[in-house]
């Protein structure tokens, strides 16, 4: 009988992520005894989560596990992989702000992490645990292992959802070229006077297409008070882009860029839900970027199209490999903010992930 050893990475700052839900994983997971060996390390900060990966280098890991968000998945798949000299199948518990890459997989709803836990342990001593992956395409963003990454109008368009102001996005751009990424929330905090909410929050009074909508009013407003280049929200997206070696021209000057390797989320919002992205995986191989151009007007005036998934018609969409910025910008990297001096996107081969089994 083949025993699996998984490790499972908790970040204490996941907006679900309880002492008395790591406990309930806990319990779970160790009803695998005899045919699964599992250690859950619980983490605070990024110094703490690189050395508990150091830990684990010469280790032969089965199942690598990741209790958070998205940016918990991306900065711990970033350590895993630069650290170990293997890329294990990994397991997302869905307990973070944003779960965008673990609704794409199927794992969105109601106590899905404790489904998957179940799931790990029913599987582990049949070898059919590897029957219930998904083969996911991944991108390395300057040596960030993600998923998705948005430049220019489309983090705008979040922070603005977010009901912060121009001015607080300008502060904290600029603070982030002084910070650790540990000390992210806390800059994010001083700034704007408040904690970071639940995203996908979308039943309550402040989010859903109300917000939506104040979001477009904020971004409007912002355009139409401040005309100077410099100013944050109205500087086009500058320094050109070249897609797989090639430098790539746009009918008029682009208002950011989003690339997704998979297909529910399109330009980022998509009801900021997940929603299909017309032919994401189309290519194997290559990721989709998309890129709008012309002003913001532009795209408010297609705002539903962008709300519903819809494919736009002043927007460029290309199936590419690798893609270069070279200018400095503000991205966000599954949903996790990075400022630098350019940026190059690569395809980076498919990362198994283990979801759950549909029922018939």
């Amino acid at each position: 009988m083949k025993k699996y050893k998984a490790v499972i990475f908790a970040n204490l700052n996941g907006r679900k992520v309880t002492p008395r839900k790591i406990k309930e994983l806990k319990d779970i997971l160790s009803l695998g005894e005899g045919k699964l060996e599992t250690d859950i390390v619980v983490t605070e900060n990024l110094s703490q989560l690189e050395k508990a990966v150091i830990d684990y280098k010469n280790e032969e890991i089965n199942i690598a596990g990741i209790v958070g968000g998205d940016g918990t998945v991306m900065h711990t798949r970033t350590f895993i992989e630069d650290i170990w000299d293997q890329r294990p199948t990994y397991a997302f518990f869905p307990l973070g702000t944003m779960n965008n890459i673990q609704r794409a997989v199927g794992l969105g709803g109601k106590d899905s992490s404790v489904k998957l836990a179940k799931h790990i342990v029913e599987t582990a001593c049949t070898d059919s645990v590897e029957h219930y992956t998904v083969p996911f395409p991944s991108l390395d963003v300057n040596g960030y292992k993600g998923f998705n990454i948005g430049f220019g109008l489309i983090p705008k368009l979040l922070w603005m959802y977010y009901g912060h102001s121009a001015k607080q996005y300008r502060e904290l751009e600029e603070a982030l070229q002084r910070i650790l990424p540990e000390d992210y929330q806390g800059e994010y905090e001083r700034i704007t006077g408040k904690k970071q909410i639940d995203f996908f929050d979308l039943l309550s009074k402040e989010r859903g297409l109300w917000g939506a909508t104040k979001a477009v009013l904020r971004l409007v407003k912002s355009v139409k008070a401040h005309t100077d280049e410099r100013y944050l929200l109205h500087k086009p997206l500058s320094g050109e882009m070249t897609f797989d070696g090639e430098k790539q021209t746009f009918p008029q000057a682009p208002l950011g860029a989003y690339i997704s390797c998979y297909e529910e989320v399109n330009l980022g919002l998509g009801r900021f839900n997940p929603q299909p992205s017309p032919g994401a995986r189309k290519e194997e191989g290559k990721f989709q970027v998309v890129v709008p151009y012309g002003n913001p007007f532009a795209m408010l005036k297609q705002f539903r199209e962008v709300i519903n998934g819809e494919k736009l018609t002043n927007a460029v969409y290309k199936y590419i490999s690798e893609l270069e910025l070279p200018a400095e910008k503000f991205a966000q990297v599954d949903g996790e903010p990075i400022l630098a001096d350019g940026f190059k996107v690569c395809y980076d081969g498919v990362t198994d992930i283990i979801t759950l089994p549909v029922k018939l």
